[in-house]
């Protein structure tokens, strides 16, 4: 990831503003490496959040991941297709602010309130209910997820 050495962690409540744009934590501003620009790629996640791909790593990791897959494939095309289609660069304000694609707060059902959660590489962007569904739905996967804490050596 190009980022200044730091990553993205951690989680933070904002608000939308009448324009659509939300701040992005300072912290995460920082952990932005310089190439980036300030620039990320904003597109769909499979969780149902909006998800932000700094630039380079999208351009270094995913694009050419897809560019790999087999074209041949309808359900390679058919996926890279729902992927690229909602896909926007965004790049933040002086006051460390982006807006956010209509479209995207609509697939996200975020209203005002947001959650931002720092994902290493990435940055998500909640609906706090939405968020409180997924924590709500693996609740009951405490096994599951010791494994995988083992697995990491957490």
């Amino acid at each position: 990831m190009d980022t200044t050495g730091n990553s993205f962690t951690g989680s933070y409540s904002y608000t939308l503003d009448t324009k659509g744009r939300v701040n992005i934590p300072s912290k995460m501003r920082r952990a932005l490496g310089p190439n980036n620009d300030g620039t990320f790629v904003a597109t769909r996640s499979g969780d149902l959040c909006i998800v932000l791909y700094p630039i380079q790593v999208w351009k270094d990791k995913l694009e050419d991941k897809l560019l790999r897959l087999n074209k041949g494939s309808a359900l390679n095309r058919h996926f890279a297709r729902n992927l690229l289609r909602h896909a926007e660069t965004l790049q933040y304000d002086s006051q460390g602010r982006v807006a956010l694609p209509a479209g995207l707060v609509k697939f996200a059902q975020i209203e005002k309130e947001v959650e931002i959660v720092g994902m290493i590489d990435r940055i998500e962007i909640w609906s706090p209910a939405r968020l409180a569904e997924i924590e709500a739905r693996f609740a009951d996967h405490e096994e599951e997820l010791e494994a995988i804490a083992r697995e990491i050596d957490l």
